[in-house]
């Protein structure tokens, strides 16, 4: 099907508050939805503070807004409206020069799927993995407490709850992922009592240790706490003996989602029911050494990758709201503007595909198109039998739950 192209003029931004409020924990499924919400309980009961947001929800809605915002901000961001509006050429030949100006060039089109795949995904997930982090994260602290390890008065502050004084010129940017400050210093003072790092992927210890360190660094030139201010020589660092700075590495389990799948039959229809898989039944808090901790989260690196994916197509659905508000395109008439937003992203990722110039952008185009298609479980580990994703359709599958791969050696790993 041809698309039909649309001008650029007719985008709206979007109101990444409403749109926040308009969901619950539902948006990422019963299960984590529901561990999120548990999570935010217990910090909050533990008095964990937060930049925005007095309970569970209101927290959830805050992030979910600040991540779209930051897409929308993002240099890349209006190219990724313009992958929707216009997309790419939808042939693999020589773009005509007539129509040069109503599509994207290649170049545009593999730095929107770039943008999509990394940037996009990367920021639902990353906040996921935050959220997620501040249950271990104030048992912890419940622990080192009672233990004296830390100051008794010491809080868990997440997120931009804690900014930090640039090194150099005027300004606040972003620090440690988590910060344990302590106020028992004369007035006008505070003293970080711990730092903590939170991936949404694998990572060395030494690249943590040296990210902790330099937050540690850092957090001396200066914090701004919950809107209040503490220049340098109002910061102290906790380096006694008996209480020496904690820092804490946070990362996701490394458990797989279920490969497997099964079909049922109705009178009428055929559906896909993708197997589940249960997450770890705890969070994993492991001492390193003295005054390094490692937790790994319950849920898995995969499984906030899930999330995070069906999180970007549901933002791709409310911005084809806004696009085909008045009118969808020719032959989509049966489709409501939400609907008409994520055909369209498909439309363009597969015109993107036979746009691809490199390895690279149609591995990556390919796995958005199959995400989104079948989830991710399957869309992102179909392969060839050269370790090479292809494009998945409703009947290789309907071949790998009969032989176990399709025709050509394609399977799901």
């Amino acid at each position: 099907m041809m698309k039909e192209k649309t001008s650029r003029s007719e985008l709206k931004v979007l109101d990444c508050v409403a749109l926040a409020n308009s969901v619950d924990f539902s948006l990422i499924g019963y299960e984590l939805g529901n561990d999120l919400k548990a999570a935010l309980e217990y910090a909050l009961a533990g008095e964990a503070v937060f930049h925005s947001g007095k309970d569970p929800l209101s927290i959830f809605r805050q992030t979910l807004s600040d991540s779209i915002r930051n897409i929308e901000l993002h240099p890349r961001g209006k190219l990724f409206q313009d992958f929707l509006l216009k997309g790419p050429y939808e042939n693999s030949g020589t773009i005509p020069k007539e129509l040069t100006d109503l599509s994207l060039t290649d170049t545009e089109s593999a730095s929107a799927v770039s943008f999509i795949f990394s940037f996009m995904v990367n920021s639902f997930k990353g906040a996921l993995a935050e959220l997620l982090s501040t249950k271990p994260c104030t048992r912890l602290l419940d622990n080192l407490r009672r233990e004296k390890a830390i100051p008794s008065d010491s809080r868990l502050f997440v997120g931009d709850a804690v900014l930090v004084h640039r090194s150099r010129g005027q300004g606040l940017s972003k620090g440690a992922d988590l910060h344990i400050l302590s106020g028992r210093h004369k007035a006008g003072c505070i003293t970080v009592a711990g730092v903590g790092e939170v991936k949404s992927y694998s990572l060395s210890n030494t690249k943590l240790c040296r990210q902790l360190n330099q937050h540690i660094r850092r957090s001396r030139s200066g914090l701004n706490v919950s809107g209040f201010d503490y220049s340098g020589e109002k910061v102290f660092i906790s380096d006694s003996n008996n209480c020496p700075a904690v820092r804490i590495s946070v990362l996701p389990s490394c458990w797989k989602l279920a490969r497997t799948f099964h079909f049922e039959n109705t009178n009428s229809s055929r559906y896909l029911f993708v197997d589940r898989r249960d997450p770890n039944r705890d969070d994993e808090v492991k001492k390193i050494d003295n005054n390094n901790w490692r937790i790994a989260l319950k849920w898995s690196q995969e499984a906030l990758a899930e999330a995070a994916f069906e999180m970007t197509f549901w933002y791709m659905e409310k911005v084809g709201e806004i696009l085909y508000a008045n009118c969808v395109p020719k032959n989509w008439d049966d489709m409501t503007p939400a609907e008409a937003g994520q055909n369209a992203v498909k439309m363009m990722l597969y015109y993107a595909i036979l746009r691809s110039r490199t390895k690279g952008q149609k591995q990556r185009a390919v796995a958005l198109y199959n995400c989104y298609g079948f989830g991710y479980s399957l869309g992102m580990n179909f392969m060839n039998p050269e370790g090479r994703k292809e494009m998945l359709w409703t009947k290789d599958l309907e071949e790998i739950y009969m032989n176990g791969k399709t025709e050509k050696g394609c399977c799901i790993r």
